[in-house]
């Protein structure tokens, strides 16, 4: 019996990315059977609404009091019906035909054993040779080294179809995750998070990844054109970066204090790379990031110690 598609697009105040965002949805070889739009700024264009239902599919468009991209995303989930839900930002533009590769993965497998898969969000800034090495510093200063290493996809065996095409990930990228019905009954994002929701990615990854089959399809790629609009400044970046991270691993990772460790050292690497790139590129945005990461730890620290003289 043919699987059903809902794609969910979670947006906050970039009415034009939006609107680009939904027309690649329409215009693709294969539409979903339900379009579900949640906004935690702005209402929504109704003309979305109207252009959808012209394309023969179902529309849904819901506000999200609380700014939250996390929360968007679980509000999506509760009002979909489709037995795959593709969760998007509203600055990925899908090529036409990612949907239709996307749910011929989920159709050839007809145990249910593959649960969840991400395609890769491609940045055209990554293309840049500057790019990938930051990117090659980032890992090298220990960015990710305290990610979890036990996935259940390790163990499953994938049906023949799928074999080669789908590849054990600790991690999906945000934007551009794919799950079943029954993942998305079990595992939520984490509401918690507000705002821009730093890192609602990873912890998803993370928690999803011990109970269910998270996968990786390298083949599926989708342009990510990074809109600067809805995104804090580098400076609450920093911050919310130190106080997501130290959260997710509270939450969802195996603990001890090796992993507490890899993640002061993954800390430390931040500071000191994006210091060192501000100066070398004479970017000040580089500059406040690590400004703003360094002034959480101080905060935090602080408070610790305060916590300790006073006992409480």
């Amino acid at each position: 019996m043919p699987l059903t598609s809902s794609i969910i697009i979670s947006t906050h105040d970039r009415p034009e990315s939006l609107a680009r965002a939904v027309d690649c949805v329409l215009a693709a070889n294969r539409r979903p059977e339900e379009l579900i739009v949640v906004s935690d700024g702005a209402d929504i264009d109704a003309r979305l609404g109207d252009r959808a239902r012209a394309a023969g599919v179902s529309f849904r468009g819901a506000l999200q009091p609380r700014p939250s991209l996390a929360a968007s995303r679980n509000r999506g989930i509760e009002l979909s019906t489709g037995d795959v839900l593709l969760l998007l930002d509203d600055d990925v533009v899908l090529p036409e035909d990612y949907l239709e590769n996307l749910m011929e993965l989920y159709q050839a497998d007809a145990d249910g054993v593959v649960e969840v898969v991400g395609g890769r969000l491609i940045d055209p800034a990554d293309r840049r040779p500057a790019r990938r090495v930051w990117n090659f510093l980032l890992v090298a200063a220990g960015q990710g080294r305290w990610w979890p290493r036990r996935r259940r996809s390790t163990y499953v065996r994938l049906p023949p179809p799928l074999r080669g095409k789908l590849h054990p990930t600790a991690r999906l990228p945000g934007g551009l995750i794919s799950i079943r019905r029954v993942v998305a009954a079990d595992v939520k994002f984490d509401a918690s998070l507000e705002g821009y929701s730093y890192g609602e990615d990873l912890d998803f990854s993370f928690r999803a990844g011990r109970g269910h089959a998270v996968f990786a399809a390298p083949a599926l790629s989708a342009r990510h054109e990074t809109a600067a609009q809805g995104r804090p400044d580098m400076a609450a970046r920093g911050r919310m970066y130190v106080a997501n991270m130290m959260h997710i691993a509270e939450r969802a990772t195996e603990g001890g204090a090796g992993a507490w460790l890899l993640l002061a050292y993954d800390f430390a690497g931040m500071m000191i790379l994006y210091g060192l790139w501000a100066l070398a590129a004479r970017q000040i945005g580089h500059f406040r990031f690590a400004r703003g990461m360094a002034g959480e730890l101080r905060r935090r620290a602080c408070g610790a110690l305060r916590g300790f003289l006073c006992g409480y």
